[in-house]
């Protein structure tokens, strides 16, 4: 099992584990809202369903129910590894300074549009900022036991980059692709006329700003409301026809290395795009993707050393699952 929700910043546990423990001044959860106990500590079904609702909001097309039933089921696996992980953190007394939370807290309030945008976001959840202090505290300790203890000394070397690639080279043959950036505004389903107005009405600023000759990866980082492309200033890397959704599709395969698109409708909301490269079928060269293949194999290395500490740790504790998750 890849505990793929075990590591996650302050921003993330705003929508991913927020809800591992009851608030103070939330609601109090029913007994049969608990699905696990790890060693007496409670996870709640409502943490389930946050988890998996913050991994489907990324994902460029929704599962069926059948995906979505075992989403939930690695979400409650990952909440009992996150617990135990936690739990052995306090055991060893591992430390995280005041400053380093502040930092990290600072970080995640950057990636909000304004102070106000990050309240909300808290109160939506039924947090405190002394919560999110609280949470991110723990789950810093929890990464620093992971990084002292599992993956101090996880080495990849250039004949291991090599041989994967000589091996998979099938794995690096591509179609014809084009490499293009997002800025997205999102709307939610349930968005008024207002609401859209406003959204579409941010992105045309947007992009009058980057026809203006402003930054569109500065932009794309400090507006687009994508977490897994705004990072890297809107990049999406290069992709080919059959792989994002077809209105998107549509408009960014017409345009030229350069262009940038109006602002155009999405299932997801409003979108600005810039495609920086166009090019034929072919194999990707190794110098082109040594680098990934090396986060890859660290990655897959930590991933296996994490399972199995997380696996001595259950085997010592006393983990009671109560219920399937629901999805």
């Amino acid at each position: 099992m890849t505990h793929r929700f075990v590591l996650v910043s302050a921003a993330a546990l705003l929508f991913l584990s927020a809800s591992l423990h009851a608030q103070p001044g939330a609601k109090p959860l029913r007994d049969d809202d608990v699905v696990a106990r790890v060693n007496g500590t409670p996870i709640y079904r409502k943490a389930v369903r946050e988890v998996v609702q913050g991994v489907l909001s990324v994902e460029d097309s929704q599962p069926d129910p059948t995906a979505v039933g075992k989403l939930a089921g690695e979400a409650m696996n990952s909440l009992v590894a996150l617990e135990l992980l936690c739990q052995e953190s306090q055991a060893r007394g591992v430390k995280v300074s005041d400053t380093a939370v502040d930092e990290e807290i600072a970080r995640s309030k950057g990636r909000f549009p304004d102070a106000r945008a990050f309240d909300q976001a808290l109160k939506a959840k039924g947090m405190s900022e002394a919560d999110l202090r609280r949470d991110t505290r723990k789950t810093m300790a929890v990464n620093l036991l992971l990084e002292g203890a599992v993956w101090k000394d996880v080495h990849v070397d250039a004949e291991q980059v090599r041989d994967f690639y000589e091996k998979n080279h099938e794995e690096f043959k591509h179609p014809a692709e084009i490499r293009a950036s997002r800025i997205l505004i999102r709307v939610s389903a349930g968005a008024t006329v207002p609401e859209r107005n406003a959204a579409k009405q941010r992105a045309s600023g947007v992009l009058a700003k980057v026809q203006g000759g402003a930054d569109f990866a500065q932009l794309a980082r400090e507006n687009s409301q994508d977490p897994a492309s705004a990072p890297q200033g809107g990049d999406l890397g290069y992709f080919a026809k059959g792989e994002m959704d077809p209105a998107f599709e549509k408009e960014a395969f017409a345009l030229a290395p350069g262009q940038l698109s109006a602002v155009i409708t999405t299932p997801y909301g409003f979108e600005i795009i810039k495609v920086t490269d166009r090019r034929s079928a072919g194999y990707q060269p190794f110098e082109e993707v040594q680098e990934r293949i090396r986060a890859v194999l660290i990655k897959s290395e930590k991933q296996e050393r994490q399972a199995d500490f997380v696996a001595r740790l259950r085997q010592k504790a006393k983990v009671d699952l109560v219920e399937p998750a629901a999805p």
